[in-house]
Formats: C-alpha cells, sequence, structure tokens
C-alpha cells in the first residue's frame, strides 16, 4: 500500500516537474534543488523507504508549489 501511494507520488511528482520548467529561467537554482529532492526520492522509493520517499517527494512540491504562488498568486491545479 505505501508502495503504491509512493510510486504514485512519484509520478506526480514527474509531472509537475515538467509543468513547472518555466520555473528554471528565472529560479535556476530553486528548480535544481526541487530536481534533486525528486531524484533523492526515486533512491529511497528504490531501496523501499517509502517514508523517505515521501518526504523527499514533499520538499520537492513545496519548493515548485511556492515559486507558482510567488509568479502566479496561486499554487497549479491539482494533477
Amino acid at each position: 500500500m505505501e508502495g503504491e501511494r509512493a510510486e504514485r507520488s512519484l509520478s506526480k511528482l514527474k509531472a509537475h516537474l515538467e509543468r513547472s520548467e518555466w520555473i528554471r529561467e528565472k529560479y535556476s537554482s530553486v528548480f535544481e534543488l526541487a530536481e534533486q529532492y525528486a531524484k533523492d526520492a526515486g533512491h529511497f522509493f528504490k531501496k523501499g523507504d517509502y517514508f523517505s520517499s515521501f518526504g523527499a517527494s514533499d520538499y520537492a512540491y513545496g519548493l515548485l508549489d511556492a515559486v507558482w504562488i510567488i509568479e502566479r498568486g496561486e499554487p497549479p491545479k491539482p494533477l
């Protein structure tokens, strides 16, 4: 169950990174940090550490959502 949820979270994070690519131009360091957290989430997932995978995913989401709010006034619509 946790593995399936973690897998869905990673899939949604990948899509969120793709639709947030515009962030890279103005906030490259923030976007790169979100990418690193996404990579870490995938690493933890492969090790079966779903708790840490969720944690890393949440950090990545938070970084991206913060820039959406700063630049567009609201977070992106849910996937």
